[in-house]
């Protein structure tokens, strides 16, 4: 069965809880949008489990507290449980030297939990 309009929502919201939580360095917020054996790959590396994303997600945010992401062109397809998904990043630093440090693209795998929709797999490629 092709994914409702409610599970599209929801992975909308995903998209989002995940942007805020690393741009505010709630590590455990960040990790919890990936399954706990998810993977992440920022471009430098995969980073597996809820623990080291955690870590990633609190420590970006102490060494460039300024940066923001924006995730545009979400597209999302998939049928029952599963999912992929795709979204340009904007990441730029904000405040009096706002400066745009990289573009790119997510690639995406999901999954519907017990507690909602998760990623289970995000690979970044940043724009050459």
């Amino acid at each position: 069965m092709p994914l409702s309009t409610d599970d599209l929502v929801e992975i909308q919201h995903l998209y989002a809880r995940y942007n805020t939580a690393i741009d505010t360095g709630d590590g455990a917020a960040f990790s919890g949008c990936f399954i706990p054996t998810g993977v992440f790959d920022p471009g430098m590396g995969l980073i597996e489990g809820h623990e080291a994303i955690a870590e990633f997600g609190t420590s970006t945010h102490k060494n460039m507290p300024l940066m923001r992401h924006n995730a545009t062109n979400v597209v999302v397809e998939g049928e029952g449980a599963d999912a992929t998904g795709s979204a340009f990043l904007i990441g730029y630093l904000a405040g009096a030297d706002y400066k745009v440090i990289v573009t790119g693209r997510y690639r995406d795998a999901l999954t519907k939990t017990a507690d909602g929709w998760r990623f289970t797999e995000r690979i970044f490629h940043a724009d050459q």
